[in-house]
């Protein structure tokens, strides 16, 4: 297996087909498809086939045509990530054994870890059923005669008979969610064998339940026994943090955009701390009077009574006492677009730190922010 952390570069010997698979994801897409640019840079070295690889947000793992086995490790402590992703405090996730890597857990093993056990729990204590009505127009025929589906399937033929029936049967919404993140699970390559055997288990349970045909929708409130598997399942199904099966990667990857995930974290954030706050996240905003139409995308703008009071921009990075240069000229004009004098900087950090600098008649203040799980998000 190649370990790599994230946005750290590492020196790898590859073979051309592998060289030339990971150069392709260095190149991102903009156009909608959900292609994400998992590796930032991939160069050549002086010694033939050996490259420098450097990748990008992405945290989890893939693998190649050639069957090797690509994983992103977190820059952040295991734990920050564990809450990040929406684990929180459930610090008994680390109580069963999980083959460690280079840097740690390994995150994919984890979820999957979560997630199985879940899934064990909840094949003991029987899948949620409900009824549905079902036709039938081939003998023997259960239930009382349908005239509708008579007319239907059979033109009214008198010597052909349709009758329908109610059938319970746990091939509903909440198990078919469950369901797909499991095969979406079971074609993720795991060091731990006795993880791999667990998962494989599970294909009984899950035989006959369709998969969803595409983003999962809101289910309402789920019942108990199903909370935390259906959180898992939906960070499983995260289309916007999943690599795409025609990314040009073997088999079905899990990697996670630690910068997206990070985005929502700040807007949780953002929300305790500024409750009588309305915050919008990803807020457009026009960047030119005249001439073509430029738009800037705002991560967050806080509005008050209907009227911004001000920006935030959220950087999963190590904090920076200071704003860059980049980040000055972005917030400011920001500001100054949205008449405001306040913006902010917000990072990842162990521990709290706040600076300020001012640009004119505009604030940026750069947080350091501890990861934290936020119980009201």
């Amino acid at each position: 297996m190649l370990r790599l952390v994230e946005y750290q570069t590492k020196t790898v010997q590859l073979s051309p087909a592998e060289a030339a698979e990971l150069a392709r994801m260095t190149v991102g897409t903009q156009n909608g498809d959900g292609r994400p640019r998992v590796i930032e840079r991939l160069t050549p070295t002086a010694t033939l086939g050996c490259y420098d690889l450097q990748p990008g947000p992405y945290v989890g793992r893939f693998q190649l045509l050639s069957g090797q086995v690509v994983e992103v490790a977190g820059r952040f402590p295991f734990q920050d990530l564990a809450t990040l992703l929406g684990l929180g405090r459930r610090a008994t996730l680390l109580e069963e054994a999980v083959t460690p890597g280079s840097a740690g857990h390994s995150l994919v093993d984890l979820i999957a870890l979560a997630f199985v056990r879940e899934a064990e729990q909840l094949a003991g204590q029987g899948l949620a059923k409900t009824y549905q009505r079902r036709s039938f127009t081939r003998p023997p025929y259960p239930g009382v005669p349908s005239a509708t589906l008579h007319l239907k399937a059979h033109a009214g033929r008198p010597d052909r008979l349709a009758t329908s029936a109610n059938r319970l049967t746990p091939d509903v919404p909440l198990n078919q969610l469950i369901a797909s993140a499991h095969r979406r699970l079971s074609a993720v390559p795991y060091p731990n064998a006795r993880l791999s055997a667990r998962v494989r288990a599970l294909h009984p349970v899950f035989r006959g339940i369709t998969s969803l045909p595409g983003r999962p929708a809101a289910l309402g409130i789920l019942p108990a026994r199903y909370r935390e598997i259906g959180r898992l399942a939906r960070l499983i199904l995260d289309d916007r943090n999943t690599l795409p099966t025609d990314a040009g990667v073997a088999g079905v990857s899990a990697m996670f955009n630690m910068t997206g995930i990070w985005e929502n974290y700040v807007g949780a954030w953002l929300r305790r701390r500024f409750p009588d706050v309305t915050v919008a996240a990803k807020h457009p905003i026009p960047l030119t009077d005249t001439g073509h139409a430029s738009v800037g995308i705002a991560d967050f703008v806080l509005h008050l009574g209907g009227h911004p009071i001000a920006v935030y921009d959220a950087k999963y990075r190590p904090w920076r006492s200071s704003p860059s240069t980049d980040e000055i000229y972005q917030l400011f004009t920001y500001a100054q677009r949205l008449g405001v004098s306040n913006a902010a900087l917000v990072y990842p950090a162990a521990d709290s730190h706040h600076t300020t600098t001012t640009v004119g008649p505009v604030t940026i203040e750069c947080w350091a922010v501890p990861i934290e799980a936020l119980d009201k998000q």
